[in-house]
C-alpha cells in the first residue's frame, strides 16, 4: 500500500481546477469528484497488483486519472479486462454506499443528489471509446485479440481521434464556454498524440517481452503463410497477442520452410539483422 501511494502524483491541471474551484466556490463538490476519481483509479491499481503487475504511476486529474502499468500487450487477455473494469465497477458500491449514508440521514439530500451525478458523470465519461479513458482501453482489447497488435494500436488511436472531433463538435454546439469541458478535450488530444508518436516504442516493448519470453502467455496458434522475399520487420507487424506464431516461408505459392516466432525474434534483436528477408533465416540446403 505504501508502495503504492508513492507512485502517486497530480497533474497540474489538478491544481488549476482547484484554483478555479477556490474562486467559484465550488471546493465541496471537486473533493467529492476527487474522491470519486481517486477511488476508481485506485481500484484499477488495486486489480494490477494483485496480477503482479508493474505499475509506474497512479496520476490524478480534475475529470479522471491514469493508472499507467509497465506492461505492453503480453499479460492474459482476462487479467487486462479484469484490470480494465475494476475501476468502473467502483462507481456501483459508491451509488449504494451515498444511498445509505442518506437513509441513515448522515448525508444531506442535496448532497447525495450532486454525488450521485459526479458519480454517475466520471463513470459514464471513462466509458467513452476514447484512449486512454477505459471505453478506449476495452475497444483497444477487444481488437487485438482479432488483429495484428501494431495496427490495433493504430485502430485504436484513429478511432478515438474520431470521437475526439465529435465531442469537440457537440461542445461547440451546446456547451462553448464549459471550462473544464474544454480543459478534458485538450488533455484527451495530447494523450492521444504522445500515443501515436511511442506507438513503435509500445510495439517495441510488445515483442521484446515476446522475445524474451518474460510476460507471453500464448492461448492459441496462428500460422502466418508470408513470402520468402519479406523483411523481418513486416512479418514481426502481424504478431498478435497472446498468439503463437508459426511462420510458413513460400516461394512462387510453394512452402519452402517454416520458422518459429522465436527464430524471427532472435535473428531481430539479438542478431540485429533488422533489413534481413525471412528466406535468409531458412537453413542452407
Amino acid at each position: 500500500m505504501n508502495n503504492l501511494l508513492r507512485k502517486v502524483h497530480f497533474h497540474p491541471l489538478m491544481w488549476v481546477m482547484i484554483a478555479f474551484s477556490v474562486v467559484t466556490g465550488h471546493f465541496i463538490d471537486l473533493f467529492m469528484i476527487f474522491l470519486i476519481i481517486a477511488i476508481h483509479e485506485l481500484g484499477h491499481a488495486w486489480m494490477a497488483l494483485s496480477f503482479q503487475w508493474r505499475i509506474k504511476r497512479v496520476v490524478f486529474l480534475p475529470f479522471g486519472g491514469v493508472a499507467e502499468v509497465d506492461e505492453h500487450g503480453n499479460r492474459p487477455a482476462r487479467e487486462e479486462l479484469f484490470v480494465i473494469l475494476a475501476g468502473p465497477l467502483q462507481h456501483i458500491w459508491l451509488f449504494i454506499a451515498a444511498w445509505l449514508l442518506l437513509k441513515a440521514g448522515w448525508m444531506p439530500e442535496s448532497l447525495y443528489r450532486n454525488f450521485w451525478q459526479f458519480n454517475l458523470a466520471v463513470l459514464l465519461f471513462n466509458l467513452l471509446p476514447v484512449y486512454p479513458l477505459d471505453g478506449g482501453k476495452l475497444l483497444m482489447l477487444l481488437v487485438s485479440l482479432r488483429r495484428p497488435f501494431l495496427l490495433t494500436i493504430r485502430l485504436a488511436i484513429i478511432f478515438s481521434a474520431i470521437w475526439l472531433v465529435l465531442l469537440q463538435l457537440l461542445l461547440l454546439l451546446f456547451l462553448p464556454f464549459h471550462f473544464q469541458a474544454w480543459l478534458i478535450i485538450a488533455y484527451l488530444i495530447v494523450a492521444l498524440w504522445r500515443e501515436w508518436k511511442d506507438k513503435h516504442y509500445t510495439f517495441i516493448r510488445f515483442l521484446l517481452e515476446r522475445h524474451y519470453g518474460q510476460k507471453d502467455i500464448a492461448v492459441k496458434l496462428k500460422p502466418l503463410q508470408v513470402s520468402s522475399d519479406t523483411k523481418i520487420a513486416s512479418v514481426l507487424e502481424q504478431f498478435r497477442r497472446n498468439t503463437k506464431h508459426i511462420v510458413y516461408v513460400t516461394e512462387n505459392g510453394k512452402e519452402i520452410g517454416r520458422l518459429d516466432e522465436n527464430e524471427v525474434l532472435y535473428a531481430y534483436f539479438s542478431e540485429k539483422r533488422t533489413g534481413a528477408c525471412l528466406k535468409e533465416l531458412l537453413p542452407l540446403d
